[in-house]
């Protein structure tokens, strides 16, 4: 019995050195497995250039270093999610996501991509 008692202790001071460790390895084991349902949390910050910069999220066409010269204060871009999936899944640049994801938008919108002119068949161009 006594040896049961002793590994109990050394077991729970074990855990308290390491809790630290323990606590962020079950929170990437809790993450992983609401992404795998389709669960996303909600982002707690609102973000900034700076981490957009850092995520790879700018190019010679969409510069996002004159936002930090500038003293920017508004949070970053948005929908950054987004374009982060697209340059991952199908491996393109940053500016080639950008244009991957408007395209899908107009074409919700039910808009011709390539013109940007409507797709409606009662549409009038003069």
């Amino acid at each position: 019995m006594l040896i049961y008692l002793v590994l109990l202790l050394l077991l729970i001071s074990i855990c308290y050195v390491f809790r630290n460790q323990i606590r962020e390895a079950w929170s990437t084991i809790a993450d992983k497995t609401n992404r795998l349902f389709g669960y996303h949390l909600l982002p707690t910050n609102a973000g900034s250039f700076e981490s957009d910069i850092e995520d790879g999220l700018t190019s010679s066409q969409f510069d996002l270093t004159t936002n930090l010269d500038e003293e920017d204060s508004r949070a970053g871009l948005k929908d950054k999610e987004e374009i982060l999936r697209i340059m991952k899944r199908q491996n393109v640049s940053f500016d080639e996501a950008r244009l991957i994801r408007q395209q899908k938008i107009l074409k919700k919108n039910n808009i011709d991509p390539i013109t940007g002119l409507p797709l409606d068949p009662k549409f009038v161009q003069f």
